[in-house]
């Protein structure tokens, strides 16, 4: 008797605290996944994105977070390998199970993770722009920032119809992302029947690039466009000052991050325009004004348009988990519909790809500064 009694309060014991922890995690933080390098030479823009997921998981938060739950984003370092980016969210999904998570900006990154994204069957957004991303028809995966095929179409728009250039050279990164830029940068010239003085690549850890930039000068090149991440890209700007070029520069977006910026003279960037995601800037608006003091002001540094991305993400996330729950393909259907979602660097419409972004900026620094200002806006279909 004693024993089944036993049996009995040890039975509703487990019951009760079973109940417990259930209400627990129901209550709980909502964990958000993020893959994002921490270390390694691509944290140099990841840290960009770090520190806006940091900010928009303190201002959701103070808003009341989703219907009065908390969210909690988890961060994983992606490093600076394919390998080391899957294994990062890899351990995000198995130990943390979150119902959406963001990839890091870079597409040969993304494209290695996606296989484990429709595995997972989470509803994701990255910053890489390689064309081939979206193009393996991962539905679970959105595009934040615009695509390398949007960003080479406006590179060459800006270069041949505003800087009358005839004759363009191009120099990239020898990879997805470098490759698909030149790549489309070639074909929207070509279409408009203007040949490619010539075209050169280098290796992602190269440091010396004299011999690219002189065989581009000798080329005849009267303007070279540039697809760089941030470190390599200042190189190449220092390095095409240093050798004398005088032909007009049009560099991508990552050129003209802050860490890149840091790297720079202000003579570095004469004669240099960058096509870059957004122009991010007190004088576009009081939300970009209020976004960019409160970002300097916690971290003191200027904020970019990488980060300015997945902070609009993280919005847009949030979003949609107050109005259709943490269900990952109710969430994913959600941001799938989105149209023209207000955000702070961009409207967001998702095409039948994922990709959410359909305009860019051209910027130049002023005159003897390292200050950007607005050439013009790009919008394109």
């Amino acid at each position: 008797m004693r024993q089944t009694r036993r049996a009995v309060l040890a039975t509703a014991a487990a019951v009760f605290l079973a109940g417990t922890a259930m209400s627990s995690a129901a209550d709980g933080p909502i964990a958000i996944g993020a893959t994002v390098p921490t270390t390694g030479p691509l944290s140099l823009t990841g840290k960009q994105y770090f520190n806006t997921l940091t900010m928009a998981e303190e201002d959701i938060n103070k808003a009341g977070g989703i219907n009065g739950r908390q969210i909690k984003i988890v961060i994983e370092d992606a490093g600076a390998s394919n390998s080391t980016a899957v294994s990062a969210f890899v351990k995000l999904v198995q130990e943390t199970k979150p119902p959406f998570a963001f990839l890091t900006s870079y597409s040969t990154q993304n494209l290695a993770v996606a296989p484990e994204v429709a595995k997972a069957g989470i509803p994701v957004m990255y910053a890489g722009g390689a064309d081939a991303v979206a193009e393996n028809g991962n539905s679970w995966m959105f595009r934040i920032r615009p695509s390398d095929s949007l960003a080479g179409r406006a590179m060459a728009q800006f270069a041949t119809g505003t800087l009358k250039a005839s004759k363009p050279g191009i120099l990239y990164i020898q990879n997805d992302f470098g490759q698909g830029g030149a790549a489309v940068a070639q074909k929207q010239l070509e279409a408009a029947g203007i040949k490619v003085a010539a075209s050169e690549a280098y290796g992602q850890n190269d440091k010396d690039f004299s011999a690219q930039l002189l065989r581009l000068r000798s080329s005849g090149a009267d303007v070279v466009f540039i697809f760089c991440y941030p470190a390599d890209g200042a190189l190449v700007l220092r390095q095409a000052k240093a050798l004398g070029l005088k032909m007009p520069i049009v560099a991508s977006s990552a050129a003209f991050v802050p860490a890149a910026l840091q790297l720079l003279s202000a003579a570095d960037l004469d004669n240099v325009w960058g096509v870059v995601d957004a122009f991010v800037d007190a004088s576009v608006g009081e939300r970009m004004k209020d976004f960019g003091a409160r970002y300097k002001a916690k971290f003191g540094t200027d904020a970019d348009p990488y980060g300015l991305a997945y902070y609009d993400g993280a919005m847009l996330m949030a979003e949609g988990m107050r109005k259709v729950g943490t269900d990952p393909k109710a969430l994913r259907d959600w941001i799938a519909s989105a149209k023209e979602w207000p955000g702070i660097g961009h409207p967001y419409t998702f095409d039948a790809k994922g990709n959410g972004v359909h305009d860019l900026a051209v910027v130049k620094a002023k005159r003897g500064t390292k200050s950007l200002e607005l050439v013009q806006n790009v919008k394109l279909d």
